[in-house]
């Protein structure tokens, strides 16, 4: 593969030309077209200038560029009309937080797919020359794999399947109970759900489960005990806050941030591993953890806001030598320890 700005030779894997900087084209499993759309998309920068990017005209350009790929041409404008390739733009200066923020809409309001949401963000990023590194990758030689309708498209399924989500009136027949678990199906717990749930001890959730929405466990007093599956990507802000039994907890390794005021005031939390594909850290997130000793801050972390960890007296950090975990601790004047990564 070349590039399509200088014409280099692009090595196997890479996101961005080694000689020019410039974004590669990729396509998305379940998104054979991809590679198509974007330079379809760039196109039409050439055409009439960069300023369309996210002007009233951008939609129905896309529109006419795109009349042959009916299921992305719909994709990509409901992101459009949502806002996300707005957030992009307004986020080229930190283009890792303002992917996290649009593929956190992508996923948690939006319901898309995981490789649909990436088809999307990989399309958008590509026409604003970021780069952009998908799970859902497919190399060239990987294309012969791709699963195809009897219509000759690819199979990729564009919503989560089976989008329920768990309301409050779902949940009150288990107010009294110590135990619950969350039956298969369910993508999404809404807002404040089991909030203030005194009995409530364990919870399991689904393989289903992508989101958790604001304060949905929030002082539930005696939890002391939840499996975050790793589908969750989306935790929204407070969803633990005040759980003070709370002593340990698994992030999901999908996890895109840990939102404002998420552990709040869980005064027994000891010790959480933060995994590598979350890259900020809201207000309040940990603040009142009295007795929060451990974090280990992986080095793709790119915010941490200044409250995050207020109030936590016992708390060491484990970061990597560099990253802006270390600065951030140097800054705030909290222990840290650091590792090789």
């Amino acid at each position: 593969m070349r590039c399509e700005r200088c014409r280099s030779e692009i090595r196997a894997g890479s996101i961005v030309c080694d000689e020019c900087g410039a974004p590669v084209l990729q396509n998305i499993k379940g998104f054979a077209n991809t590679a198509v759309i974007q330079r379809r998309l760039h196109s039409m920068t050439e055409l009439y200038g960069a300023e369309v990017i996210g002007s009233r005209r951008f939609i129905s350009l896309v529109m006419d560029h795109l009349p042959d790929l009916d299921k992305e041409r719909r994709l990509l404008v409901r992101a459009i009309r949502a806002g996300v390739l707005g957030t992009l733009i307004k986020g080229r200066g930190e283009p890792e937080i303002a992917v996290t923020k649009a593929k956190r809409y992508l996923l948690g309001e939006a319901f898309l797919a995981e490789n649909a949401c990436d088809f999307v963000l990989a399309c958008f990023t590509y026409l604003l020359g970021l780069p952009y590194q998908s799970a859902y990758r497919v190399e060239e030689h990987e294309e012969s794999r791709i699963i195809r309708n009897d219509d000759g498209a690819d199979e990729a399924p564009a919503f989560a399947e089976r989008a329920a989500v768990l309301t409050a009136a779902d949940a009150v027949r288990s107010k009294l109970s110590r135990n619950i678990i969350v039956p298969e199906g369910y993508v999404k717990i809404n807002d404040s759900v089991y909030h203030g749930y005194l009995r409530l001890k364990t919870v399991k959730l689904p393989s289903t489960m992508l989101v958790i929405g604001r304060y949905a466990f929030a002082e539930c007093v005696h939890l002391a005990s939840i499996e975050l599956p790793d589908s969750v990507k989306v935790i929204k802000q407070g969803a633990f806050s005040g759980c003070e039994r709370l002593r340990t907890v698994k992030l999901p390794r999908g996890l895109c941030e840990i939102d404002d005021e998420l552990f709040g005031g869980c005064v027994t939390l000891s010790e959480v591993d933060i995994p590598s594909s979350v890259c900020m850290i809201g207000a309040g997130a940990f603040s009142g953890c009295e007795k929060l000793e451990k974090v280990n801050l992986p080095q793709e972390i790119r915010y941490i806001d200044p409250t995050a960890f207020s109030y936590c007296g016992m708390l060491s950090v484990s970061c990597a030598a560099g990253s802006y975990a270390q600065r951030f601790c140097e800054e705030h004047d909290i222990d840290h320890v650091l590792v090789r990564r």
